[in-house]
């Protein structure tokens, strides 16, 4: 064994100190180290947990939240068709009294002039009927005129009792007339009592429809974000997040599948098959058809339809929302995505009561026009295939067509 002086063992027991030292010191501070990162990963992974949980809470939620959405859509569909359904016969019975008045005062009228022409045969006859009969006799009239004047009466009395028939059927007709035109003004008036109704309950339904949209959107989406937030700064720290991940990607799957889903119906539907059946989106008057000329000088690339204050807006066929916000000059827009590259572009809103990417069926409310009596309401309406614009009249049904001016 080689041997080492007593100044070479004392350096070379003062290196071995200092790299013990060194080692100790590098244990502790990896000790350290290790134990705080120890400490935040329980931490995500408590914080991941209660993620996981919010958002299986958040899923339950969401499935009472869509269940009550398609209870309230269906409420909606119920009520728009029955509002609809009474503006068109509100709009029958004014039609039919329209006819029904000028009727009744011309029955009215040719019944004064029935009365008073029989009124003056009448009064001839009752003056004769008041004469005693030994006078007639007396009258200084030949028997002649007097055999005469028995035949014209003979004559005269057929011919008064058809009139007097005459009469009575026209004051048969007359009543008849009068009691069809009040009964049609009492189903006006309840009518529109009815369409009130049916107006307030659309609003508060459509109140609390809005009211779960907002719930469902923001709440979903703050947790969506918080948990990715975790999720990425988890995936830095340990290898661990990588089931989380892969849990992540199944749920993903599963939107993506359920996404497809949605597109594979929105694809059956077809819409190309739908020309000539689609309704207008509000009730109204076209003022501006696909290819006129504007004030402007620019051509039209869709409709504007005229419409009342506070007229309701439906989605002409079922698809899902592909933009809902302001644009340009245009105020707030709507786009609905109806599927084999067909989009419904509608804009001129007061408010709109749907969201980005709500599914939507046929007639179902989307928004409202103005409630200001003053300026006229127009909805702009452009139906566009693979993002060119295409005149939307002959995608509306004739009788939308017809009473549009279409």
């Amino acid at each position: 064994m080689p041997q080492h002086a007593p100044g070479q063992s004392l350096k070379a027991l003062a290196h071995l100190a200092v790299a013990l030292a060194i080692v100790v010191v590098i244990a502790t501070a990896a000790a350290q180290d290790s134990d705080e990162a120890a400490g935040r990963l329980d931490e995500i992974e408590t914080s991941l947990a209660e993620a996981a949980s919010a958002r299986a809470a958040l899923s339950t939620d969401a499935a009472a939240i869509a269940d009550e959405l398609d209870l309230m859509r269906a409420r909606m569909l119920a009520s728009e068709h029955e509002t609809r359904e009474l503006e068109q016969s509100l709009v029958e019975i004014t039609e039919t009294l329209e006819e029904l008045r000028p009727m009744l005062k011309q029955h009215e009228a040719e019944y004064v002039t029935q009365l008073a022409d029989f009124g003056v045969v009448l009064a001839a006859l009752q003056r004769i009927a008041r004469q005693p009969a030994d006078m007639l006799i007396a009258m200084p009239a030949s028997p002649t005129d007097i055999h005469r004047t028995a035949m014209l009466l003979a004559a005269v009395t057929p011919a008064l009792e058809q009139h007097v028939g005459e009469i009575a059927e026209s004051v048969r007709s007359l009543t008849a007339l009068r009691d069809d035109t009040e009964q049609q003004e009492s189903e006006r008036i309840a009518t529109i009592e009815r369409i009130r109704l049916e107006t307030a309950e659309s609003a508060a339904v459509l109140e609390r429809k809005r009211e779960l949209l907002i719930i469902f959107q923001d709440s979903d989406a703050e947790l969506a974000a918080q948990q990715a937030t975790l999720i990425a700064e988890a995936q830095s720290l340990n290898d661990l997040i990588a089931g989380l991940q892969a849990q992540a990607e199944r749920e993903a799957t599963v939107r993506d599948d359920a996404m497809a889903a949605a597109m594979d119906a929105l694809a059956a539907t077809r819409f190309s098959t739908q020309k000539g059946l689609l309704p207008l989106p509000v009730d109204g008057a076209v003022v501006v058809n696909f290819q006129d000329q504007l004030t402007d000088g620019r051509i039209s690339s869709g409709l504007n339809i005229q419409a009342g204050p506070d007229s309701r807006v439906v989605t002409p066929y079922d698809g899902q929302v592909a933009y809902a916000g302001p644009f340009q000059d245009y105020g707030h827009l709507l786009i609905i995505d109806h599927g084999e590259g067909y989009h419904s572009v509608l804009a001129g809103f007061a408010r709109v009561d749907v969201i980005l990417g709500q599914w939507l069926l046929a007639g179902e409310p989307i928004g409202v026009m103005s409630s200001n009596q003053a300026d006229q309401q127009v909805l702009y309406v452009e139906l566009r295939r693979n993002g060119d614009p295409i005149n939307p009249l002959p995608w509306i049904a004739a009788r939308n067509s017809e009473m549009s001016g279409g």
